[in-house]
């Protein structure tokens, strides 16, 4: 098992076309070797609920393969000749097609957390009476475990990289989960294919796991809440959108009341045009079918009653200004044959019904590497942030791999804590809807610097307190 790194820049996940996950700086890591080789893995997209089985055989008549099908989303991940690109687009069926791009895990800001020489303190919550600042401010105090502190009827689905399945502080609140990392996914010969095998191999699942159900020398939001881990990255620190969709429509399927992304993606809406590095011939595109993908999933868990709670991103843009978003994809992409024409949307923030957060530092003010945007954030919650004039203890304490702790910071580290207080709401009241939910938590939140910046915090910081009453 790989041990994950300590003490880099904030975490990120990337893709080299459109998806961004748990983010602040990073260099686009585009697997560049993959789509200059022989075969490229395309992301094709019909009208959802339906699949073309005249392009299925199109593909493999030309010796290419159907990798996976997804006729829920209308969608099907292939293998194929870059050369195959121009018949399939000229199909009236096909909406969109796109390279299904390795999403590669950058570097996290961590702080490691060393017990003091000779300290056998292990009492139960030690922990979270010394460090959890965070989870203290969005329980006020811990009162909002006395009104409200979860059950198993109710289970959060994790998605991300794994937890750690005996980590003494998680064991009574772990109900399984399922790997969606395929057998020798990007020639990692550790991956099996066992659906079983979600252990967490970098950290970041058992972060968020800690901030939501942690029970032990720490605490989550909701400390007796049931959760599932949804493994979708190797131990080289990679996935991609179609395992990431798997993965939320697998949730959805096995009845999780709340789905818990600590993910952002960018939607541009307009033009993409991308160069095969291998054969310099442009290709264009009119959507992002890999993307999209990822975005009938989402809309599928919504629509099947689940809650979809999911990160603002750590790049510090203002993701109301979509001509800016624009020039920064172009950025950060266009070294690797992309470019873009048209507005770029942050999302999910675009999906209808996902609750979006914005992460606070220990001063209830905007994290710097936080984005924003009016009509963007909905709701803000601690992530935590050290500066060169604060300490370790301002950023968030929690669960890590090999029944350890860490500090960390990140949207990634907001969106569990509203995940957590969604998951308390639905133990009070199992007949709310997903609007109704979100609805609540905004109702309840505290407001800050008088509501008059809605653009940084959306309704206020969420409390799990006041939505309990």
């Amino acid at each position: 098992m790989k041990k994950r790194q300590k003490n880099k820049l904030l975490y990120t996940l990337i893709t080299s076309f459109i998806l961004t996950f748990t983010m602040l700086t990073t260099d686009a890591v585009a697997n560049s070797e993959d789509i200059s080789s022989e075969n490229i893995d395309l992301v094709i997209l019909f009208d959802e609920g339906t699949i073309d089985e005249n392009v299925k055989d199109i593909i493999t008549n030309s010796g290419g393969e159907i990798v996976r099908e997804f006729p829920e989303l209308g969608g099907i991940e292939v293998e194929c000749t870059s050369d195959l690109i121009t018949t399939i687009q000229s199909q009236d069926s096909v909406q969109s097609l796109a390279p299904n791009h390795v999403i590669k895990l950058s570097d996290e800001k961590t702080g490691e957390f060393v017990e003091s020489e000779g300290d056998s303190n292990i009492a139960s919550a030690d922990l979270y009476e010394e460090h959890q600042w965070d989870i203290k401010r969005v329980t006020n105090n811990g009162e909002s475990f006395n009104l409200e502190s979860g059950n198993h009827d109710v289970v959060v689905g994790i998605i991300d990289t794994g937890v750690d399945t005996t980590h003494p502080d998680l064991v009574n609140n772990f109900l399984g989960g399922k790997n969606l990392v395929p057998a020798n996914f990007k020639n990692d010969s550790d991956e099996t294919g066992d659906v079983n095998d979600i252990e967490d191999r970098l950290g970041h699942g058992t972060n968020i796991a800690g901030t939501i159900a942690a029970n032990g020398r720490t605490k989550g939001v909701a400390p007796n809440i049931g959760f599932k881990s949804y493994r979708i990255f190797n131990q080289y620190e990679e996935t991609n959108a179609t395992i990431c969709a798997s993965a939320i429509m697998a949730a959805t399927n096995d009845g999780v009341k709340v789905i818990n992304l600590s993910i952002s993606c960018y939607e541009l809406k307009g033009k993409c045009y991308w160069t095969d590095p291998k054969t310099g011939i442009e290709y264009k595109q009119n959507d992002m079918a890999e993307y999209s993908l990822f975005k009938r999933a989402i809309k599928y868990a919504i629509n099947n009653g689940v809650i979809v709670v999911a990160a603002a991103g750590n790049e510090s843009q203002d993701c109301a200004n979509r001509k800016e978003l624009t020039k920064y994809l172009n950025k950060l992409y266009g070294k690797y044959g992309f470019k873009y024409d048209g507005l770029t949307y942050q999302a999910p923030a675009t999906v209808k019904g996902v609750i979006t957060v914005a992460a606070t530092d220990k001063e209830d003010k905007l994290a710097l590497y936080s984005n924003y945007g009016e009509d963007f954030i909905d709701i803000s919650a601690p992530g935590g942030y050290i500066s060169e004039t604060s300490n370790i203890n301002d950023m968030c304490f929690t669960t890590d791999i090999y029944s350890g702790y860490t500090f960390t910071q990140g949207t990634s580290l907001a969106t569990p804590k509203v995940s957590a207080v969604a998951a308390l709401i639905i133990c009070k009241d199992k007949n709310l809807t997903p609007k109704e939910v979100g609805k609540k938590i905004y109702k309840t939140a505290d407001k800050l610097d008088d509501n008059n910046t809605s653009k940084y915090y959306g309704a206020g910081m969420v409390n799990a307190y006041n939505a309990m009453q």
